[in-house]
């Protein structure tokens, strides 16, 4: 009898531990869940509307030198089909002009870049694509791929990304200045080593805003927080365009740096305050796939290999029917080796 006593207790405990792990799968499936449901997820798509109109803004970029003889032919996009690995998850990163937590389809893609993630080797890859190349528009004449935004929203661009450089990508992530300036207030600012111009550069912009919030920084290794984070990823006066991208991409990796060490109270935060200034088209079930590679990811460091598109020897000075300067591009050439450099090792 005692042992049958026994067995019933164990029994009893065995069901109790079992109905509490499952109490916390569930509470923790509804936690994820709930985290999930502040995103705004969109497929992208926008009917075309090719009369919108787009800033007259010119480009600020070093002298590419003339186009070559055979610019028109070069110039054409790459034939065949993109480049695919299943182990390799290509996302455009879209960065949109809006100043304000809501999203708006008047606005332009300020930065587009692409990840690749491997999810075999656990290798980070970040390409900045140049807004002012000139690629062609359903329906208008080349314009720069910063405006196809516009044109026909995250859909579009993810069309011409694909078209002109031959790589599979059809999901993208998007947000606003206004969560890139808070993304980086929660994880409590950025790394970043300041040259004097761009340290000047950022002071005259806080004596031209006044009480802005934007900090006061001197050469050197600066802590930045995220109105002067800001400020620095747009800086293109000081030098040009491509030095612009490269800022943009270090305080990506300078976030990824901070991100990586935080406790989970602050990427709670985090993601309350982030994830609802986030749109995209990746699915739920694709987020979580990521996310459970993350660990990889981490040990493996977080660092990010980066490069431009296009490369400065791929490319020319060119100009618009409208007098708009862009810039030509030899896309074969650049398609090339953005499918060496996102597949190599593969």
């Amino acid at each position: 009898m005692e042992k049958k006593k026994k067995g019933r207790k164990g029994l009893i405990a065995l069901a109790v531990a079992l109905a509490l792990i499952l109490l916390l799968g569930l509470c923790a499936w509804i936690y994820y869940e709930g985290k999930l449901g502040l995103i705004r997820y969109d497929d992208g798509s926008r009917e075309l509307d090719i009369s919108a109109s787009v800033p007259a803004d010119d480009l600020d970029l070093p002298d590419m030198g003339e186009a070559p003889q055979d610019a028109e032919e070069r110039g054409k996009l790459p034939q065949g089909e993109a480049a695919f690995d299943s182990d390799v998850v290509n996302i455009l990163l879209l960065g949109t002009d809006e100043r304000s937590e809501e999203f708006s389809d008047n606005a332009r893609a300020d930065s587009i870049l692409l990840l690749s993630l491997n999810t075999r080797l656990h290798t980070i890859k970040l390409v900045s694509i140049e807004r002012g190349i000139g690629v062609p528009v359903p329906g208008r004449n080349d314009d720069w791929i910063t405006h196809t935004f516009r044109y026909g929203g995250a859909a579009l661009t993810l069309q011409t990304v694909r078209d002109c450089f031959k790589v599979d990508v059809d999901r993208y992530v998007r947000v606003n200045f206004s969560a890139f300036e808070k993304a980086i207030d929660v994880v409590g600012g950025v790394d970043i080593v300041l040259t004097p111009a761009e340290a000047a550069y950022i002071n005259k912009e806080k004596d031209h805003g006044g009480d802005s919030g934007v900090q006061s920084v001197r050469a050197g290794s600066a802590h930045l927080n995220g109105k002067t984070a800001l400020i620095y990823a747009r800086a293109r006066e000081i030098d040009s365009d491509w030095q612009r991208i490269e800022r943009q991409r270090n305080v990506i990796q300078a976030t990824v740096n901070e991100v990586k060490g935080e406790d989970v109270f602050t990427l709670n935060r985090l993601a309350d305050e982030i994830l609802p200034m986030v749109q995209t088209n990746l699915t739920k079930g694709e987020i979580t796939s990521l996310l459970l590679e993350a660990p990889g990811f981490i040990s493996q460091g977080a660092q990010i290999e980066q490069m431009t598109i296009p490369t400065y020897e791929t490319c020319w000075n060119s100009v618009g029917v409208d007098g708009r300067k862009l810039i030509g591009v030899d896309f074969a050439a650049n398609a090339e080796i953005l499918q060496r450099f996102f597949y190599e090792g593969e």
